[in-house]
């Protein structure tokens, strides 16, 4: 008779991401059960379809093209990080985020194709993770974005538009009362 005392099973240990992929997975399903993920999905549908026209009509009339784009990309880049700060859990949030770029892609093709190639949002991330002031220096980009860097005005609308955006952002998310 063999005797098998010696013999070694082997036995993989699992990779360490594992775990981290079940418990996401399991996020997803409990965010996808409670229609986190679809109001989180109609909130991104929403704020694509701010505008200046729509939010600040009284500016939108006194601005030129460059200046219209380029408040608009301020309020797109104001609706991303909001979204990333106040929702719940990133994976509602880049579900919001996702939203919001597929459904400017799909209405305004011309203007998702600026944003996503442009540097607008290079300039306002360096200012988000500087904390010095953020909404004022986002008011200053914005100026000289549209290449009037010291215009009093421009740099106001700039910084009120950050703000109003953040606002609003935040009030629609709590009327979607998201299940934490």
């Amino acid at each position: 008779m063999r005797n098998d005392d010696d013999i070694k099973i082997f036995h993989p240990k699992k990779k360490d991401g594992a775990s981290d992929l079940t418990s996401l997975a399991g996020i997803m399903d409990k965010h996808r059960a409670n229609g986190n993920i679809a109001k989180a999905s109609f909130l991104g549908e929403r704020l694509a379809g701010l505008t200046p026209e729509n939010m600040c009509p009284e500016d939108a009339e006194k601005l030129k093209n460059n200046e219209l784009l380029q408040l608009r990309s301020l309020m797109v880049f104001a609706s991303q990080i909001s979204l990333h700060s106040y929702l719940p859990h990133t994976i509602l949030s880049t579900q919001a985020v996702n939203a919001m770029y597929e459904k400017l892609e799909q209405t305004s093709p011309g203007f998702f194709a600026n944003i996503s190639d442009g540097s607008a949002f290079t300039f306002y991330y360096l200012t988000v993770r500087r904390n010095k002031d953020v909404n004022y220096e986002i008011g200053k980009n914005f100026a000289m974005l549209c290449d009037r860097d010291d215009n009093e005005y421009l740099v106001a609308l700039g910084t009120r538009i950050f703000e109003e955006t953040e606002a609003k952002v935040l009030s629609l998310i709590e009327t979607f009362e998201f299940e934490a």
